[in-house]
């Protein structure tokens, strides 16, 4: 895994450390996906070995169990791809399951690590990352390291915080418009 990515990661459970759920040994990553359809790439098993699962930025990472953040639902990856196998989403029958968005689209590492997302909301699978680390890097957390808002593209405290405004203004201007009509 690049130094960037250990740097954001370990800042952050530096900082929350109920956000992972603890280191799992080679052998019992060896175990738990030696009957996976493809090799488990590098930087995704130093991830398992490092922290098993994790919440990462606003993303839970699915590994080999999962930090008290995450759910039950979330200790493993192997069941949450079997859970979006067997409910037919597009693309991750050659897909390792992650991690989801928050609308509950599966994020999936495949083959050559490629990370990729099953998109219901738009009926395409899109590739998100070039790999896990990037993946880590670049949706997780931004630049900074502060955590993303949204999956379809980094927003920036700026865009937040308008955007956040402009909703407020609408409300504001509606609310005018219903008393300008009494």
């Amino acid at each position: 895994m690049t130094d960037e990515a250990w740097t954001l990661l370990e800042g952050s459970f530096e900082k929350f450390p109920f956000l992972k759920a603890g280191s799992i040994s080679n052998e019992e990553i060896d175990r738990v996906f030696k009957d996976f359809d493809f090799p488990i790439p590098n930087g995704y098993r130093e991830f398992v070995h490092q922290f098993g699962g994790a919440v990462v930025g606003q993303f839970s990472i699915f590994g080999i169990g999962a930090s008290n953040m995450m759910g039950n639902d979330c200790s493993s990856a192997i069941e949450v791809t079997n859970r979006f196998r067997k409910e037919g989403w597009p693309g991750v029958k050659g897909w390792l399951v992650i991690s989801t968005d928050h609308s509950g689209n599966p994020v999936g590492l495949d083959v050559e690590e490629k990370i990729w997302i099953s998109d219901h909301d738009h009926g395409c699978i899109d590739k998100l990352s070039e790999n896990f680390e990037r993946y880590i890097v670049d949706w997780c957390f931004d630049n900074d390291g502060e955590i993303r808002v949204s999956r379809g593209r980094a927003w920036t405290g700026k865009e937040v915080a308008y955007f956040g405004f402009l909703i407020f203004a609408i409300g504001i201007a509606l609310s005018g418009y219903h008393l300008l009509k009494r």
